[in-house]
């Protein structure tokens, strides 16, 4: 079995056949997460979009991408973290290995200049497993969508 971790930032690029690949997978693997959002934080992290730029990384087995992270940088110091761990997907028949997406999110935290914040759901999964690697709560954050605000109003 070949095993792989490959990083894809600005300077890397990514081929076509890798952009559908990352972003099929992370579609796939992140059924909560939109489409529209999936493909966002991808160029921003590869500076497709004018953005502040950040990395992908993969682990795959025979090519196969088993686990992946998408890392955006903020533009920000101090107050917010210097990077946002965006996306973290396992693939559904690894999941019970997450050796794979931890060994990921350990690289991230190696390769990212300045510290980085996960946002997640409050029961999600995902945050026993960033407590466990040594992320701590600090903020709370509070959300208020403009977008379900203005569908009330013109109801």
């Amino acid at each position: 079995m070949e095993r792989s971790i490959q990083m894809y930032n600005a300077f890397s690029g990514v081929n076509p056949l890798e952009s559908f690949s990352l972003l099929n997978f992370f579609r796939v693997h992140t059924p909560d997460t939109e489409y529209r959002a999936i493909q966002e934080a991808l160029d921003y992290a590869l500076k497709n979009k004018p953005s502040f730029g950040g990395f992908v990384l993969t682990y795959s087995i025979n090519t196969r991408i088993v686990a992946g992270v998408v890392v955006n940088k903020t533009g920000m110091q101090g107050f917010k973290s210097e990077n946002l761990l965006v996306l973290a997907a396992i693939h559904e028949d690894y999941k019970t290995q997450t050796n794979f997406l931890e060994e990921l999110i350990d690289k991230a935290v190696d390769y990212a200049d300045g510290d980085i914040a996960i946002y997640a759901k409050p029961n999600h999964p995902a945050l026993m497993m960033a407590k466990r690697m040594g992320f701590k709560e600090q903020f709370v954050e509070l959300k208020f969508q403009k977008t379900a605000m203005a569908a009330k109003i013109r109801v």
